[in-house]
């Protein structure tokens, strides 16, 4: 984690410890990440209703996010394991959605791209 922090402090980014983004989806239906210590995310899809959490990492003007879920929705699942990663580009007070790239049989699938720019605001 300090890493992280300092490779986004030595280029000018700021920490986004503590931070939150919003993403209005529609009335009434707003999404957030919000970035804890430690490296860890909690990204709510106010669609699905439900918050997917996992690690971040920021290269340069970029920002991971690794998806850490249940390994299936069987009741009296405990092993957790990655799901996918999101890529977001670091805009100022705004974060651009670039990609979701979904991790199966042990490797990245291919990307995929968004239809239309979403991005999400800096609130905290």
């Amino acid at each position: 984690m300090l890493l992280s922090c300092n490779v986004q402090e030595k280029q000018g980014l700021p920490s986004l410890i503590n931070t939150k983004w919003e993403y209005k989806v529609a009335e009434g239906c707003i999404s957030y990440i919000a970035f804890k210590a430690d490296s860890a995310y909690e990204d709510y899809n106010c669609e699905r209703d439900y918050p997917f959490l996992g690690k971040y990492e920021v290269k340069n003007d970029i920002i991971y996010l690794t998806e850490i879920d249940l390994a299936t929705d069987l009741s009296g699942e405990k092993r957790k394991v990655v799901k996918g990663r999101s890529k977001y580009l670091i805009k100022g007070e705004y974060l651009q959605y670039v990609s979701w790239e979904e991790f199966k049989d042990k490797k990245w699938l291919e990307a995929t791209i968004p239809p239309k720019e979403i991005l999400y605001n800096k609130v905290k």
